[in-house]
């Protein structure tokens, strides 16, 4: 029972950590023909699933999983949608 009271800090650990990895790994240098909008689908992916972990982590009955909720996955989810939107200004700068 403790370990089901825990899961969105599980959850939330493990998708911080496939967020740092893809944004190191997502781009030409490992995928030489990946196209832009495919990088950004992936991000748009990892951003809706930390939005549902956030949610997740709220409504939780114990204050610490709440407040880790919070701040580990805004912690995330800023920095990840700033990164977005500067992906969907570069490629509507590139195909202009």
């Amino acid at each position: 029972m403790t370990q089901r009271r825990y899961a969105p800090l599980y959850v939330t650990f493990g998708l911080s950590i496939l967020t740092i990895v893809s944004l190191f790994t997502v781009n030409a240098r490992f995928f030489p023909n990946l196209y832009l909008m495919t990088a950004i689908w992936v991000y748009i992916a990892l951003d809706i699933a930390l939005i549902a972990t956030l949610i997740w982590g709220l409504f939780s009955k114990e204050k610490m999983v709440r407040v880790f909720s919070l701040v580990g996955n805004l912690g995330l989810i800023v920095p990840l949608s700033i990164w977005i939107f500067l992906l969907l200004l570069a490629n509507g700068i590139s195909e202009a």
